[in-house]
């Protein structure tokens, strides 16, 4: 029987680990980074219409809102999927959205991602994962990523993966507080202090590989350096993370959102409700996602 209809769900990530080189000849920026999705997810299903009238139709509920028009991440990437696969069929998408936006939580990779994972299980003569991630890297720097997810070493512009096991659940706690950060004010902030004399240079890779094993919690994130002046109120909920117990506190990608993580499920939840006119949501480390 032909498959007319697939959900998928989009889990976020957070960044243990962010290093930013140079910004390269294309506009990107190199990174060095370990991410790991968690268990906070966007849910997205995706149907073939009847009709021969090949077109995309978006529609999206939930927490967060996001535009449904041709610019969404969701409709870019149903198009580069036509583009690569040469099939064309049309399709309606709904999006429920759980994943705060301008929070570095890589909601709109994860939705992405997700789309592509979709139309490949809808798909006549699916792509390859190679030729999939090909696809996913034009669209964004955390989209290779986000389509198996789990725990990895991410480099190039993202699109580089080396997966990582690790033998235990991690238990965080995101929280998003009331300030937001543009991703592109953020890389600029960023290449004018480094124009200004601060250094860049990527670490060792064994260094994420041992954060993400668990053998060390010196989390980093450049962005910090150049987010928290402007923002001391995402300082502060990193600093109240840790005054709560967590091993280790960080912002994730570009901000806002910022992660403690704690020893157990129980210790996140109860840092969690302590939190009071911010989202605070205790989540653990997911594995990987099925890429079809």
């Amino acid at each position: 029987m032909e498959v007319r209809e697939v959900k998928e769900f989009a889990p976020a990530k957070v960044n243990l680990a962010l290093s930013v080189g140079e910004k390269r000849p294309d506009g990107y920026h190199g990174i060095l980074s370990l991410m790991e999705t968690v268990s906070l997810f966007d849910e997205l299903t995706v149907r073939i219409e009847n009709g021969s009238l090949p077109r995309i139709k978006l529609s999206i509920s939930g927490n967060y809102s996001v535009p449904e028009d041709p610019s969404n991440l969701v409709v870019r990437a149903a198009e580069a999927f036509f583009a690569a696969s040469g099939e064309r069929f049309p399709i309606s998408l709904s999006l429920l959205k759980r994943i705060p936006t301008e929070a570095g939580l890589g909601g709109g990779s994860a939705d992405a991602a997700a789309t592509l994972r979709a139309l490949n299980a809808l798909a006549r003569k699916p792509l390859s994962p190679t030729v999939l991630s090909s696809v996913a890297a034009t669209l964004g720097a955390d989209v290779a990523f986000c389509l198996s997810g789990g725990t990895a070493v991410c480099s190039g512009i993202g699109e580089i993966i080396e997966p990582i096991n690790h033998p235990a659940p991690r238990h965080y706690v995101v929280v998003m507080g009331s300030d937001r950060v543009s991703t592109p004010a953020a890389y600029r902030a960023l290449d004018a202090a480094r124009a200004a004399g601060q250094t860049c240079a990527f670490p060792p890779k064994e260094r994420l590989v041992s954060i993400a094993r668990g053998e060390r919690i010196a989390l980093f994130n450049d962005f910090e350096s150049v987010v928290f002046p402007d923002h001391p109120a995402i300082a502060a909920i990193k600093d109240r993370l840790l005054s709560l117990g967590a091993s280790a506190a960080l912002m994730t990608g570009s901000g806002a959102a910022v992660f403690g993580i704690f020893p157990d499920s129980a210790a996140a939840k109860s840092a969690a409700a302590s939190f009071d006119g911010a989202d605070a949501i205790a989540v653990s480390s997911v594995g990987c996602v099925a890429q079809k």
